[in-house]
């Protein structure tokens, strides 16, 4: 089983914090967004722990490399300025035909969330919660009837049941038929597609439809802009869930 970081992307909206260094590398409380994900994830669950970078790629190769972490593989996506659909494309690159969990390297999760979130590893799960008030750019869902599983993802949804968290698992069995969506997706989106356009592709299909993974309750941040940077960082002064 590997996971695909996202890490290539020119986090933009962070303005002058972002203008020498990538995303995965701003430092929230004076720890990077990267090494915040690092720590999430169960490392012994997984043969190998994929980050894709880009923008400023050496530094974040390097910094990564320099934590010896066990399985760690950081590679290159020269196409950084199109959707992060290629960001996922290189990652994938790297293996054939196993389990993966794709995530952001923006988003910092408590890791209490990953004990709920590996139980529920199975076909194709898009983690998702149901207590954050949504605004304009978070991605909603917009669930079918059994309120498992995915009818519409978009952030334009007006009609919608819960938002997606930035994390999807793949499972081995499902891999052929996601790596086909990808295909589809670009044709369908161009090349400014994103990795949610595929869950959309994937979705209203019985066959192929995304079930969610509920993970309300837990709490966690995105550092998307400078205020959700002050959000995060006053939020986790005192967060009891990213208390050790």
């Amino acid at each position: 089983m590997r996971v695909i970081v996202l890490a290539a992307g020119t986090g933009s909206r962070l303005g002058e914090i972002t203008k020498a260094r990538t995303k995965g590398m701003v430092p929230v409380l004076g720890k990077k967004l990267i090494d915040y994900l690092m720590d999430f994830l169960e490392k012994d669950l997984f043969d190998e722990i994929i980050v894709v970078g880009g923008f400023y790629y050496e530094d974040l190769k390097e910094h990564l490399y320099s934590k010896g972490i066990r399985g760690l593989k950081v590679v290159e996506n020269t196409e950084y300025l199109k959707g992060n659909i290629y960001t996922l494309i290189r990652g994938m690159k790297e293996f054939d035909k196993d389990s993966f969990l794709v995530t952001n390297v923006d988003h910092i999760y408590p890791s209490v969330m990953f004990q709920k979130m590996k139980q529920n590893f199975s076909g194709i799960r898009a983690m998702c919660d149901f207590d954050r008030k949504l605004g304009s750019d978070d991605m909603k869902v917009k669930l079918e009837q059994d309120g498992k599983h995915i009818n519409r993802i978009s952030k334009q949804l007006e009609d919608f049941d819960c938002g997606y968290i930035g994390m999807t698992y793949v499972d081995r069995s499902m891999y052929d038929v996601y790596r086909e969506t990808i295909d589809r997706t670009i044709e369908e989106f161009g090349e400014k597609a994103v990795v949610e356009n595929i869950l959309q592709m994937l979705a209203g299909n019985s066959v192929t439809s995304p079930e969610i993974c509920d993970l309300s309750g837990f709490g966690w941040y995105e550092v998307d802009t400078e205020e959700d940077l002050m959000r995060a960082e006053t939020g986790l002064k005192d967060d009891s869930n990213f208390k050790k």
